[in-house]
């Protein structure tokens, strides 16, 4: 199979052709430059697929993509039978699929489409951000235009894959299986940090915050000596039915007030990366609240957990999701980490990145592909149960769970899920019933 492309931003096509030809569908291809704006792909038996060039043609190394301006201000969708979802949403391109038994016209700028949702230039050009200096989901043109829980480059790789069976590639695609990557946050390993706090907690449940069914909660611990965020080995526990490995991902730095609840050098912490190693379950990095903008900070903070961890600090996710395109990324790779796991958005469950894929990620600023795998976050549970955000009750939020589960199940992608240690016991509500359930729903569509 040949593909031929026009050279201008050669980097780019090459590296979102590398993702959905080589990557996800698993096809050996040779890349060819050629005078025409369009993606010609030409099969080994004759037959041909172009794809319109919409996108990359108008703009040059002068004048280049990356400004507010080029995004799109809508989207437009097209019903096709060559659609994993009956129909196909158009970021970049027209409408039209013309086909006969030996070609294919498609109007439709698939890789320009793909490229957009992962390279996320779209949060480097547009100013936009939270009280916590994040792109937020709100200002995605995904969310704008309804389609964040869709899985559009999942849609546009199935796209390509049924335009080209209909051609006759002889092929195989890549086989993919459901995957489950159980991840939790260490914000807080623990609630009550002396003798006293117990008490300072339960007396502010019942007058402070007025909360008896807290206090009830909290009282009911402290006669079983337990602390309510100490919830590690029942997390493993939980994985380890299921034969599901759980990463625990620890702060190791900060100075501002949304860490210092814990060191890593302190001798509890210790003995709880003992007993998550032998387990066999893993240890990664959560870098703290300001690291997202400065690899100094990442660097001494990873190299602080790796002193004491009794594993190597190969993976992790931002703290608080903070992340800044395509820097984040860029000081994740330069401290030669295998992968990252913060792009998903803190108000909305959904796919930020457009996939349910690992996915080789790509700085916009050099042009160069990086040594960095994104596997792309798809629910936090604080972004469906805080009010702030989604604040939905433990039923819908697992109807939700369920939806998104179902869409990753149809791609056989990886489901990626937070779920903070602290967050299973709390403010007097018992989250444990809804996480065995959904541990419970993945687990049936990974043998589905």
């Amino acid at each position: 199979m040949t593909i031929t492309v026009h050279p201008n931003f050669r980097a780019e096509k090459a590296y979102i052709i590398h993702v959905l030809m080589e990557v996800y569908l698993g096809l050996e291809y040779s890349l060819e430059m050629g005078e025409v704006h369009e993606y010609q792909i030409r099969l080994n038996n004759g037959n041909t697929l172009t794809l319109k060039d919409d996108f990359f043609r108008y703009f040059n190394n002068k004048e280049n993509y990356l400004d507010k301006k080029n995004i799109p201000q809508d989207v437009d969708r097209i019903d096709s039978s060559f659609s994993p979802e009956g129909d196909i949403i158009i970021i970049f391109g027209d409408k039209n699929i013309d086909y006969q038994s030996d070609k294919i016209d498609c109007k439709i700028d698939v890789f320009a489409g793909a490229f957009f949702m992962l390279s996320r230039w779209e949060e480097y050009v547009d100013p936009k951000r939270d009280m916590h200096g994040r792109f937020p989901a709100e200002a995605a043109l995904a969310f704008k235009c309804g389609f964040l829980e869709r899985a559009v480059v999942n849609e546009y790789t199935e796209l390509l894959w049924n335009m080209l069976t209909y051609l006759g590639i002889e092929e195989e695609r890549r086989t993919r299986y459901f995957s489950t990557l159980l991840t939790h946050d260490v914000d807080e390993p623990y609630l009550w940090r002396n003798r006293l706090s117990p008490f300072k907690t339960i007396l502010g449940d019942i007058f402070k915050r007025r909360n008896p069914a807290a206090a009830r909660q909290h009282f009911s611990y402290f006669k079983e000596k337990k602390d309510p965020f100490d919830t590690f080995d029942a997390l493993m526990d939980e994985s380890e039915k299921r034969g599901l490995q759980s990463h625990f991902f620890f702060i190791a730095g900060g100075n501002t007030r949304y860490e210092g609840r814990y060191k890593i050098e302190d001798t509890s912490i210790k003995e709880l990366f003992t007993r998550i190693h032998k387990r066999g379950h893993a240890i990664g990095i959560h870098p703290s609240y300001d690291t997202y903008r400065s690899a100094l900070m990442l660097d001494s903070e990873i190299e602080a957990l790796q002193e004491v961890s009794p594993q190597q600090v190969k993976t992790g996710r931002q703290h608080f999701l903070r992340f800044a395109v395509p820097h984040t990324w860029q000081a994740w790779a330069d401290n030669k980490m295998a992968w990252d796991s913060s792009m998903g958005y803190a108000a909305a469950v959904g796919f930020r990145c457009g996939t349910c894929y690992p996915f080789p990620v790509f700085n916009v600023l050099t042009c160069r592909q990086l040594d960095l795998i994104e596997r792309p976050l798809c629910v936090m549970e604080v972004s469906l149960f805080s009010e702030q955000y989604m604040g939905l009750s433990q039923a819908e939020a697992l109807a939700k769970i369920r939806q998104m589960i179902h869409r990753v199940r149809r791609y056989n992608g990886e489901f990626v899920l937070l779920w903070h240690n602290s967050n299973l016991v709390l403010n007097g509500v018992d989250y444990w019933t809804t996480y065995r359930r959904v541990l419970g729903e993945l687990r049936v569509a990974s043998y589905e």
